[in-house]
């Protein structure tokens, strides 16, 4: 199977705004401002008088200074230039030089919809407009069986390339060898399931994992493997391992588009509890950034090529999930409110293949 889907070489890169994305962790936000980035577009974040955030185009409707170099005051934040003050909603609610002046849209600045959960604070890329369904909630968090490890790194690549990335299971036996895979290759049966919202495969006969994820996961040993990889809109790559009765590891990750070609992942790994897993768990995030450095690395190689000689995909069977994760995005980008996910058991489509790794 081939698929070159853009003959032109032009870089295509499907933007899709009007999904939840997280901008920060809540702790970053404080008292202060803070200025974040989604969509190349520069956004300010400030708390309310609850403590409840909010977001604007980080630009006064006045005279485009950055507010984020203002200050805050229970909601209301104030522009450092001539102190226009603007609500969570982006309304003008007061111009120092004249007051009890009427001000109207042309005074008010963009606002987006916020919610913070779990730790993270979300934003809507679509401004002006109201949600459609909730952020993604990360799995297992109150379970108290499980540790978690939370990281984030940023990727010189698009939203598509980085996915994709962390979803690749071929690429594993040779830029994370010894870390995954990287033994003698073994046959294994995949089955490819879409979904109107997301993607996911399932690997079929695969052995136990060697290196050092096979000890993080089962340190005992332990048949009965079950491998899955998702990709669910707008931008959440999850990979999934059981082995046995206990052994279970999940590792989530929300990707949040600075801009085209730059990617921050907001990562974490869920596993669940065991003896072994407390004396292993020192190694559990230098082992995941070790894989994150080489992944990065090789993405600002592959962006770089894109950016100098034109981008051209051809897949084959192997590449199990790319494909649909580009389809998704592409659908995604051309609706103007988010895909609402479908029933679990009502799939469009699941095509069966096979790789060796």
């Amino acid at each position: 199977m081939t698929d070159n889907s853009n003959p032109s070489g032009s870089p295509s890169i499907p933007r899709a705004r009007a999904y939840w994305y997280i901008v920060c962790e809540s702790k970053a936000l404080g008292t202060k401002p803070l200025s974040v980035t989604l969509w190349s577009q520069e956004l300010v974040l400030f708390r309310g008088k609850e403590g409840k955030p909010s977001a604007l185009l980080n630009r006064c409707a006045h005279r485009n200074v950055p507010l984020s170099d203002g200050r805050c005051d229970e909601g209301i934040i104030q522009c450092p230039y001539h102190g226009w003050k603007f609500n969570g909603q982006g309304h003008c609610v007061e111009v120092p030089a004249q007051p009890g002046c009427e001000t109207g849209q042309s005074h008010a600045v963009p606002a987006h919809s916020v919610r913070e959960s779990q730790g993270y604070v979300w934003v809507y890329g679509a401004p002006n407009q109201l949600p459609h369904g909730d952020p993604y909630l990360f799995p297992h968090l109150d379970d108290r069986s499980y540790i978690h490890v939370r990281y984030q790194a940023d990727f010189d690549a698009n939203i598509h390339a980085t996915a994709e990335n962390i979803l690749d299971v071929p690429h594993t036996a040779f830029l994370h060898k010894g870390l995954f895979r990287g033994g003698e290759p073994n046959r294994i049966r995949t089955e490819v399931t879409h979904f109107s919202d997301r993607v996911e495969c399932q690997f079929l006969d695969e052995p136990r994992p060697s290196g050092v994820l096979g000890k993080i996961l089962a340190p005992g040993g332990g048949d009965g493997m079950y491998h899955c990889d998702r990709f669910i809109l707008p931008s959440v790559a999850q990979v999934e391992y059981r082995l046995g009765d206990r052994g279970h590891l999940m590792t989530t990750s929300s990707l949040t588009p600075l801009s085209d070609w730059k990617t921050r992942m907001y990562a974490i790994v869920s596993i669940r509890k065991s003896f072994w897993l407390q004396l292993l768990r020192p190694v559990i995030t230098p082992v995941a950034m070790k894989v994150v450095r080489q992944d990065q690395e090789m993405l600002i190689r592959q962006t770089s090529a894109v950016r100098e000689a034109g981008e051209h995909y051809a897949y084959t069977n192997a590449d199990t999930l790319g494909p649909g994760i580009i389809k998704l995005l592409r659908k995604a980008a051309r609706e103007s409110v988010s895909i609402q996910p479908i029933n679990e058991e009502d799939p469009l489509q699941t095509v069966k293949g096979e790789l060796w790794v």
